[in-house]
């Protein structure tokens, strides 16, 4: 009997995990598998430094950090075995995929179970996300699993294991919400069902509480040890708010044009101007709610504005669009054969209306699967929207659409037409919702392309690199064309500015390839190009400033950077990249100068930066008499930080030579 009641799970698991092998290898053929950048890349870099002995950390969490620790945990035991981390991706998607089958099986029985199930396994966004260096695969099971503890006991469960499964629901929501913050809404919402839909109610409640406070207080408690706020989670909530509720919102992630897109930049970026705002210094909470304020007091003058930017918001939700973030999900359809005939979210969510609308005579029964839907979607439109942001939701809806599918085929087959209308009422209205294209040029002017350019870049294939970015701004000028707008102001255009910051970024990495190249005088015209686009882009004159020095003309480089220096005096790679380029002159006094005003640019720097600064700092000083003393300082400050920097081992043999030891346990020693 138990090895029957375990065919299913297993045979379920045994398939999804075999569709996760064949993506795996289809994709590890692609530049995309080793092409790591944005959020992929912060989370590494950050568990390198965890796993080079930081484990504590020095300032408040900025960004989500369960899935660092774990990947910390993996470099310690395996090393940077991408592939292996994969597989043990793929292997908690398969378990996903059996937790989507229970859920089935305990709300609508056997047959939706197995749907539910199967209908996981064969669920493309699953894999594309399970298949990246990124914490997304951690919140379907997570949250699946909650939902499935906080579900009212079976009749003769004892009531002190219905208080701990509440308990262990409250804990893995608390986990989930160290993957993503916004999943403490639906934390929020099942205690308070608990509080009169369970039978322990307040007991039950209580205990959902105490689960997630044995899991948030500790990180709380560390944020307060070395940032000084008391912050459960991290501190950037404030932001995601404002970039969601604010001026520049349209429903997906637009960040305002003073913020860089890229996760090592855009929050210290966003503390900078809340810092300019107020006139005084502020902390990282104290930053945040600055912006929470901020977003709010945006809705209360813009009632209008903000009802409609969040229906725009429900509908991006429930659209079949994958609306991409770190990579495009339609980019890797080009490379995987079998994730373009995989299931997408409109398909599902369109069957589990139809589900939903044939079992409302069991509302009661299922009303905690209500409530975690409708919390995970309301989490998700209090910010903005991208396609990974919905995940968590996804197992629930394969569960109503295994339930929908097996009552229509219950129905045909009885031929009881009638039994159908509400499925097929249901379906008249998702429809539209699901499979019209919601999104626009706002939120994606050619991503998918750029991201394939870096990525065939990184990958060494620069010729496809340069083809695929010469299309795209042979493209986008032939829009132009046809619209008569202005690139440069982004006038005329579909997605406006956005369409200009696009086409500028593509002449950047166009530049970029170029330099790999070595033909340096040509990727200067690119970087020429890009900056006239987007004219308040100092990031774009930095690289037109290196650009110039590998072709020669030193002078000209150095005015690239007075010109970013002018625009963003706060950025800390102006200066860096001038003083390299006055130590290169030989200049040492003015190349000092300018590091020194790299280090009071910003407010703080992160880690790595702070690394090559005192890297530069100790080059700088070694070269003056007198001075190697205050090198070696430097040096080694910069070793403990970054002890994988291409320079590092030039370093320690300068260090040698000068007889200076390494202090014990550092990474230098």
């Amino acid at each position: 009997m138990r090895v029957r009641a375990a065919a299913a799970p297993l045979a379920i698991a045994a398939a999804a995990f075999a569709v996760r092998w064949v993506y795996l290898h289809q994709i590890a053929a692609s530049p995309f598998f080793d092409f790591l950048h944005l959020d992929p890349l912060y989370y590494l870099e950050w568990a390198r430094r965890i796993a080079a002995g930081d484990w504590l950390g020095s300032e408040v969490f900025e960004m989500s950090p369960l899935y660092s620790y774990l990947l910390a945990g993996f470099l310690v035991l395996f090393g940077e075995d991408l592939w292996l981390l994969r597989l043990i991706q793929i292997a908690v998607g398969s378990l996903t995929c059996v937790l989507a089958w229970r859920l089935g099986e305990r709300l609508f029985g056997g047959r939706a179970g197995i749907l539910a199930g199967l209908g996981c396994a064969a669920y493309g966004p699953f894999l594309f996300y399970e298949g990246q260096v990124m914490k997304e695969f951690l919140t379907p099971p997570l949250a699946t699993g909650a939902l499935l503890l906080a579900l009212p006991p079976r009749e003769g469960c004892s009531p002190g294991r219905g208080l701990a499964r509440m308990a262990g629901s409250g804990a893995l929501l608390a986990l989930a919400a160290l993957v993503r913050d916004n999943l403490l809404v639906l934390l929020a919402a099942l205690a308070v069902w608990a509080l009169w839909g369970h039978p322990a109610r307040a007991r039950a409640s209580a205990a959902m509480a105490a689960g997630a406070l044995a899991v948030l207080l500790p990180v709380g408690a560390r944020n307060a040890a070395v940032g000084g706020d008391f912050v459960l989670t991290t501190s950037g909530g404030g932001e995601v708010f404002y970039i969601g509720n604010g001026p520049y919102a349209n429903g997906a992630y637009v960040p305002p044009p003073w913020v860089r897109s890229n996760p090592r930049f855009e929050h210290e970026e966003f503390r900078r101007k809340a810092r300019e705002l107020p006139g005084r210094e502020l902390s990282r909470g104290e930053a945040s709610r600055f912006w929470w304020s901020q977003g709010l007091a945006w809705i209360a003058s813009h009632p209008g504005r903000a009802a409609l930017l969040w229906l725009r918001k429900a509908a991006l939700f429930w659209n079949d669009h994958e609306l991409p973030d770190n990579y495009s999900y339609y980019t890797f359809t080009r490379f995987s054969p079998l994730l373009a005939w995989t299931l997408t979210f409109g398909p599902v969510s369109a069957l589990a209306w139809c589900g939903a609308a044939l079992t409302t005579g069991r509302w009661r029964r299922l009303l905690p699967a209500y409530i975690a839907a409708g919390a995970s979607m309301v989490s998700v439109l209090l910010f903005f929207n991208f396609a990974r942001f919905r995940l968590p939701l996804v197992p629930i809806l394969l569960a109503f659409a295994g339930a929908g599918a097996a009552g229509i085929w219950e129905a045909v087959r009885a031929r009881a037409w009638r039994r159908c209308l509400p499925a097929a009422a249901a379906l008249a209205v998702a429809l539209p919702l699901h499979s019209l294209d919601w999104s626009s040029l706002a939120e994606e002017p050619f991503q998918d392309r750029l991201h394939l350019g870096a990525a065939y870049r990184q990958a060494g294939r620069l010729d496809e690199a340069e083809r695929t970015l010469r299309e795209v701004i042979a493209g986008a000028e032939a829009m132009a064309r046809r619209h008569g707008g202005d690139p440069r102001r982004g006038t005329g255009l579909p997605g406006g500015i956005t369409f200009s910051l696009a086409l500028s970024a593509a002449h950047r990495d166009l530049g970029g390839v170029l330099m790999d190249r070595g033909s340096p005088a040509e990727a200067a015209r690119s970087y020429e190009t890009a900056a006239l686009l987007a004219p308040a882009d100092a990031a774009v004159l930095v690289s037109l400033g290196g650009a110039l020095k590998a072709a020669g003309d030193t002078e000209g480089a150095l005015a690239a950077y007075r010109r970013a220096a002018r625009i963003d005096p706060g950025r800390f790679d102006v200066w860096f990249d001038m003083a390299t380029a006055d130590y290169e002159s030989g200049r040492l006094v003015e190349a000092l100068a300018a590091l020194e005003r790299a280090r009071r640019a910003p407010a703080s720097l992160a880690p790595l930066e702070l690394a090559d600064w005192n890297y530069g700092m100790g080059t700088v000083l070694y070269g003056m008499p007198g001075r190697q003393r205050e090198a070696a300082a430097y040096w080694k400050e910069a070793l403990r930080l970054n002890p994988r920097a291409r320079q590092a081992e030039e370093v320690r043999r300068a260090l040698s030579e000068m007889e200076v030891v390494t202090p014990p346990g550092s990474p230098g020693s």
